[in-house]
């Protein structure tokens, strides 16, 4: 009998306990014909499940191969990189201190910068969302065709926030340039910031890795950094195969994040 009133309690918990979880699972809101956050009202675009092509077999470093193929769950990832003013609410919130200033000051519609990954992932989990894999931020920016920048195979000067050729010395608001959008409506994923991903760095991870849902090595020393910047002056950079990488507790003023979220499709 205390067996069986023992089994009946923790089946009351356990029925008391789902509709509280399911309330909090990260959800992407429709408001009107767009998808946002709710909670950093950060709007999002609808990656579809499927397999893509991954990695370079004109690889410019030996990291980016094999090209092989992937399948990845469905997820929504932010529409561009978290901004100086959703950072600063996040900061708010948690009581903590806003990285350095840049020497162009703190602009509301810029993406932050000078953050960790572990600054990354924090926010990420304040906002009940998560830092993208290295594979759905590939997927994100090039889409099913294997294609080279975001926008297509050919290197278009004016397509990102770039410093090939020029003398920039900033960043730039987020999504200012519409043309560099990816098949799914994801901005900036060449240019303006580097963007930290949540797998480990491996050198030749792409022989071994999972066919689906890939989430990187077990540890290492450095995580993916992804994108490239304003900063950069080579086009190779800005490749939707290039791999970079960066000790999680470095910060730079010219790499940033942005995050997914898992809850289903529209």
């Amino acid at each position: 009998m205390r067996l069986i009133k023992r089994l009946l309690m923790m089946l009351v918990a356990a029925v008391l306990v789902l509709p509280v979880f399911a309330a909090d699972a990260p959800k992407a809101v429709k408001e009107g014909n767009r998808y946002i956050n709710a909670k950093d009202r950060a709007e999002v675009v609808f990656v579809p499940a499927g397999e893509f092509t991954m990695g370079s077999i004109e690889a410019v470093y030996d990291n980016e191969q094999p090209e092989h193929k992937v399948y990845l769950d469905g997820y929504w990832i932010y529409q561009t990189e978290v901004t100086v003013a959703q950072y600063r609410a996040f900061c708010q919130a948690t009581n903590r201190s806003m990285p350095d200033e840049p020497s162009w000051g703190w602009k509301d519609d810029h993406p932050v910068g000078d953050v960790t990954w572990h600054d990354a992932t924090a926010y990420a989990k304040w906002a009940g969302a998560a830092l993208p894999t290295e594979a759905q931020w590939e997927k994100a920016a090039r889409g099913t065709d294997g294609r080279m920048y975001p926008w297509g195979n050919m290197w278009d000067i004016a397509k990102c926030v770039n410093n090939v050729g020029t003398s920039r010395s900033s960043a730039a608001p987020v999504g200012s340039i519409p043309a560099d959008a990816s098949p799914y409506g994801a901005l900036d994923m060449a240019g303006n910031v580097w963007e930290w991903c949540a797998d480990w760095y491996g050198l030749a991870y792409y022989s071994s890795s999972p066919a689906k849902n890939p989430t990187g090595p077990a540890d290492g020393s450095d995580r993916i950094f992804r994108g490239g910047s304003w900063l950069n002056e080579v086009a190779y950079y800005f490749r939707c195969a290039g791999r970079g990488r960066l000790d999680p507790s470095d910060r730079r003023y010219y790499g940033g994040f942005r995050c997914v979220v898992l809850s289903p499709g529209p």
